[in-house]
C-alpha cells in the first residue's frame, strides 16, 4: 500500500488526507495542533459558500460540487454545519461586469441564480437598503459554513477512513520530510501548510501570508431573527454573514489587508469598526448603524496575486507536492478541491497551468477583491 504524508491539517490538508485514505492509501497527517482542533484560518467561525466567480467556470463548478460533498459529510457524521442562507452579490457603482458575468456563468452551468432589481432588495431581504446598488445577484444555493464544526466533521471522517494524525512539526528533508527532527518515511509528501507556505518554501511561489480582521456586531432589528443572506460587495470591499444558529451577532468584514497586527500573545479584544466600515454599515444596514462590536476575529490567509490556488510538484523531489494559495476563497472548495488534487496525484488528471508555481510576487503587488474568507 502506498504511504502518503500530508503536512498541514487545514481544510486543504485534512480534506486531502481524508480523500487519499478513501482511495486506499495509507495516510499520515501531521500538524502542530490536533486535526479538527487547529487555530489557523480554516478554524474560524464561519465561511461563505458562493459559486459566483465572475466568468470563471472552474471555480463555480468546484464550489457547486463542494456544496453537495459538504452535505454528504453532514449526513455521514451527523454534524450540521452548512446553513443555507443564500448569498447576495451587490454591485455599488458603475462597474457591474463581475456580477453580470457571475450571473451569466451560473445560468450557463445550471446553478441556481437570479438577478434582483435594486429597488426590490429591501422587500426581498429585510435589513438591506438599495442605496447605491446598481446591480444585484442572488444565489439561492449559497450558504454559510460553520467552519470549526466542518473541520471537526472532516477529522471524524478522516479518522474513520484510517488517517493517522500526528501532532508535530514537519520540515522538508530531501525527497521527504522530518517530523520533530526524525525522518518520516513516505512515498508521497504533500505540503498543505496554508499561510506558512512562503516561509517554509521561500522563493518558490507568489503566495504571501496576509491578515484580515472581521467584526461581530450585536444583531438588531431584522438581523436579530436570522434568516438573511450572506453578502459580498466587491466595489466597497465589504462582505458579511448573518446570525446563524444560536449566535446573536452579525459578521462584518472589511475586505482589506489588516494593518498593525497585535503583538504575539496579545488578546483579541473587541474594538470599533474602522470608520469607513461603520459608515458602510449605517448606509446598507440601518438597524446595525449603532450596533456595538462584541468581538474581533483575526485571520491569516495565503494569498496569491491572481487568486488561483497552488498545485504543483515541489522542485527537486521525486514525489513531493505543494498545495495551497487559498487566497481567502478556498475553504468552501475543500472536499471538491481534494478530489481534484487526489486525481492529479493518482495520475488520472493533469495539473492545470493556472495552479502552477510562478515564483515570488513582484514587490508592491496588490491583491484584487474579493478575497473574502469563504
Amino acid at each position: 500500500m502506498s504511504r502518503a504524508l500530508v503536512v498541514g491539517a487545514g481544510v486543504f490538508g485534512l480534506s486531502l488526507a481524508r480523500e487519499l485514505a478513501g482511495r486506499g492509501r495509507s495516510v499520515d497527517l501531521v500538524d502542530p495542533r490536533p486535526a479538527g482542533a487547529g487555530a489557523g484560518p480554516s478554524y474560524a467561525d464561519t465561511r461563505i459558500l458562493r459559486c459566483a466567480h465572475g466568468p470563471d467556470r472552474c471555480y463555480a463548478r468546484s464550489a457547486w460540487r463542494a456544496r453537495t460533498l459538504w452535505r454528504e459529510l453532514e449526513a455521514e457524521t451527523g454534524r450540521r454545519f452548512l446553513h443555507p442562507t443564500g448569498a447576495l452579490l451587490l454591485a455599488t457603482g458603475p462597474d457591474t461586469r463581475w456580477e453580470r458575468a457571475s450571473l451569466d456563468t451560473l445560468r450557463d452551468l445550471g446553478i441556481p441564480v437570479e438577478h434582483v432589481p435594486a429597488a426590490a432588495l429591501p422587500g426581498r431581504f429585510p435589513g438591506f437598503t438599495a442605496q447605491g446598488v446598481s446591480f444585484a445577484v442572488h444565489e439561492p444555493g449559497g450558504a454559510v459554513l460553520a467552519a470549526r464544526t466542518a473541520m471537526r466533521a472532516l477529522a471524524d471522517s478522516a479518522a474513520r477512513r484510517g488517517v493517522r494524525t500526528l501532532v508535530g512539526t514537519a520540515v522538508p528533508d530531501g525527497d521527504g520530510a522530518r517530523v520533530d527532527g526524525r525522518p518520516h518515511p513516505a512515498d508521497l509528501v504533500v505540503w498543505a501548510v496554508g499561510p506558512a507556505l512562503p516561509t517554509l518554501f521561500p522563493g518558490l511561489t507568489e503566495v504571501v501570508a496576509e491578515r484580515q480582521d472581521s467584526y461581530r456586531l450585536t444583531a438588531r432589528g431584522p438581523w436579530a431573527t436570522g434568516g438573511g443572506p450572506a453578502w459580498i460587495d466587491r466595489a466597497a470591499e465589504m462582505y458579511g454573514v448573518p446570525a446563524i444558529d444560536s449566535t446573536a451577532t452579525v459578521k462584518i468584514v472589511p475586505d482589506v489587508v489588516a494593518e498593525d497586527p497585535p503583538a504575539a500573545g496579545a488578546p483579541s479584544a473587541a474594538v470599533e469598526l474602522p470608520p469607513h466600515a461603520r459608515r458602510y454599515v449605517a448606509t446598507r444596514f440601518p438597524a446595525l448603524a449603532e450596533a456595538p462590536v462584541e468581538r474581533r476575529e483575526e485571520c491569516a490567509y495565503a494569498w496569491s496575486p491572481d487568486g488561483h490556488f497552488v498545485l504543483d510538484r515541489l522542485p527537486g523531489t521525486r514525489d513531493g507536492w505543494l498545495v495551497g494559495g487559498d487566497s481567502g476563497h478556498g475553504f468552501k472548495h475543500g472536499p471538491a478541491w481534494a478530489r481534484h488534487v487526489a486525481d492529479v496525484l493518482d495520475g488520472t488528471a493533469e495539473p492545470l497551468p493556472r495552479f502552477a508555481l510562478r515564483g515570488p510576487a513582484a514587490p508592491g503587488t496588490h491583491r484584487e477583491p474579493p478575497g473574502e474568507q469563504s
